[in-house]
């Protein structure tokens, strides 16, 4: 069954086509991934969708009531809102009904009428309708998985970062109520937990979504078709991302053959008609003709071109790049990590690892010498020469052109030379005559990238290189670090990239930095399990060697602790059903009494969660 139906869309801006008789069904079981290069008018197909924007051409069809929820890539909040404010905004039902439910209480008394039980119990059902107490766990959930802890809920909005502000939209974004979402660059400014996180939760969702990702694990793991839109133009493909590459291949390969086929047609029939139009098989040359023009022409597909760039070096460092001794690193009394011990060899490829806010891009900014350490030192080997890649593109002038940009660093170049290196870029035409003030973030993103390559750094130091890249650019990025010459530090949460890129990985662990080996689920998803390299060898626990009394006692403590919150999960939810019964409703002191304890439960449970994290951690340290 469909939800929404989209017919034969078209618009332009300036007179170029950005879509073109584009058709899709939405279902009520999609799961589509929106694939296209930066430009290719992915977002201004969200945009129509959602009733943004008035397409030129075209009709969509959406099903009565169809609400529809959409997560745009620049945040849209009221700075001056508290940070709960601003999402419970999210939600207008169930404020309202949570209110007239508090308001109302405040005003009954224990000998109250049967009118204002029954209207108390009226009240109770709406707030329940609204998303009642599960949605409360809900937003604890969702903000807690998205590192906004309840001590910070009454900042405002304009009090965070930039980063902070586009995860409060998407907290905002997941706990409205919505029919059909439309998620463009879900995983910006995400770390890779949150990443998981966010794929399970979509994953879980019982209603369809289309998705814009450049993020190809993201893609993997949450969309089970793909759409591609391509000059103005849209291909679907019901299979997962996997399979749509090999898919994709094999029908430009397929559609080759039959362009081929068809001009050998034309060309042979074209011919006939050339030498018999004047002839004895004039009729024949003249139903050929007809023929030939009512003939549906097959185009030529387009070869996907990987941009080929090529990352060269001034000249060779020597073997000992870096070494880190006994860094501490942080701002003022804000401490992030210390005692960092760590060597950087000739062509080493680290990926430094961590949740957002870790430190991550403090460390790779003492590197570069712009923020000093707060203890330890770092010492830069021989013959280096440093390109920093920062991910919020400040070395760009935006009074510059394009063009201006790369002539700059060469200016005795002629201009063909400027032309062509942009051009490996994808920069071509009036591109390069752009303001880079006007550019869109993607754009920006290369034109960076373009200015760090065409300085030859030997020791490259990247900050979320692959952010607003499309995935072609990525993988053409990957492909020249992979052949690169020289030594690379890198922070990123695209997994692929990692992957593909790294040949060392270093992970924030709490305030230590450790190498580590262990797979990215098992960093981001079981973090117990994180393990340094070289890895030691298992050792056998000796438990004579530690006081069974002792032992034996934090064990009944955690078997304890455990059961105790088991019993109040169960509690919770028997109390919650209680409220389900419109028995509960004809006495207001037992109906009290019920909220109030479902209250104090949904408050103690994460502290008795907390003490037993704390407790767990206790055991360990014992066992060691």
């Amino acid at each position: 069954m469909s939800v929404i139906n989209i017919a034969n869309i078209e618009h332009s801006f300036g007179g170029q086509e950005v879509l073109r008789g584009i058709s899709l069904a939405i279902e009520t079981h999609s799961r589509i991934g929106l694939l296209g290069k930066n430009g290719c008018g992915k977002s201004t197909f969200f945009r129509i969708i959602a009733g943004r924007l008035e397409p030129h051409a075209g009709e969509i069809h959406k099903a009565r009531g169809t609400r529809i929820a959409y997560l745009t890539q620049d945040p849209e909040l009221d700075e001056s809102l508290t940070l709960i404010q601003c999402v419970l905004a999210s939600r207008p039902q169930y404020t309202l009904a949570k209110q007239q439910l508090e308001d109302f209480a405040h005003t009954m008394h224990q000998h109250t009428t049967d009118e204002e039980l029954a209207h108390y119990a009226r009240l109770e059902q709406e707030f329940q309708a609204a998303g009642g107490y599960s949605f409360t766990t809900e937003l604890k959930r969702v903000l807690s998985h998205l590192q906004f802890p309840e001590s910070c809920w009454m900042q405002t909005v304009g009090s965070f970062s930039g980063g902070e502000k586009t995860r409060i939209q998407l907290a905002r974004f997941l706990l409205q109520p919505f029919d059909v979402m439309l998620l463009d660059e879900p995983t910006n400014h995400l770390d890779i937990g949150m990443i998981y996180w966010l794929e399970e939760y979509l994953t879980k969702l019982s209603k369809p979504f289309l998705v814009i990702s450049h993020d190809r694990s993201f893609l993997e793991a949450t969309a089970s078709s793909i759409a591609e839109l391509h000059n103005g133009k849209l291909t679907f493909y019901a299979c997962d991302y996997a399979h749509y590459v090999a898919e994709r291949d094999m029908r430009a390969a397929t559609q080759l053959k039959q362009f081929k086929q068809q001009q050998k047609l034309i060309r042979h029939t074209e011919d006939f008609i050339a030498r018999n139009m004047a002839g004895q098989k004039v009729q024949q040359a003249k139903s050929r003709l007809k023929m030939l023009n009512k003939l549906e022409r097959i185009d030529k597909p387009e070869v996907a071109h990987q941009m080929k760039i090529k990352i060269s070096t001034t000249g060779r460092s020597g073997n000992d790049v870096c070494t880190i001794e006994s860094c501490t690193i942080g701002f003022g009394e804000n401490l992030l990590a210390k005692e960092i011990n760590k060597r950087i060899y000739y062509q080493d490829k680290i990926a430094i690892l961590g949740k957002n806010g870790c430190g991550k891009t403090t460390l790779l900014r003492a590197l570069i010498g712009e923020t000093a350490p707060l203890a330890g030192s770092i010492h830069m080997g021989a013959s280096i020469t440093m390109g920093y890649y920062d991910q919020l593109h400040i070395d760009l002038n935006e009074a510059n052109t394009v063009f201006d940009a790369i002539h700059s660093l060469a200016p005795t170049e002629p201009q063909g030379y400027v032309l062509s290196y942009l051009a490996r870029f994808g920069f071509r035409g009036e591109a390069v005559e752009k303001s880079i003030s006007v550019l869109s973030g993607g754009e920006k993103a290369r034109l960076y990238l373009a200015r760090l390559i065409h300085k030859q750094p030997n020791f490259l130091i990247l900050d979320e290189p692959t952010n607003h890249l499309d995935i072609d650019m990525i993988a053409s990025l990957e492909q020249a670090l992979k052949h690169y010459g020289g030594t690379i530090v890198f922070v990123s949460h695209d997994r692929d990239f990692i992957q593909h890129t790294a040949t060392r990985r270093w992970f924030f662990d709490g305030t230590t930095v450790v190498e580590t080996d262990a797979s990215l689920e098992t960093l981001f998803r079981n973090k117990t399990e994180v393990a340094s390299k070289p890895k030691p060898p298992k050792r056998k626990i000796n438990k004579n060697k530690i006081n069974p009394i002792v032992l034996q006692k934090k064990e009944q403590e955690l078997e304890d602790l455990a059961a105790k919150i088991s019993q109040k999960e169960e509690e919770l939810h028997r109390l919650q059903l209680k409220l389900a019964d419109k028995a509960v409703y004809q006495e207001l002191a037992l109906l009290q009494q019920t909220r109030t304890a479902i209250a104090m439960i949904e408050e103690q449970l994460p502290t008795l969660r907390g003490e037993l994290d704390n407790l767990e951690l206790a055991y360990l340290e014992i066992l060691e």
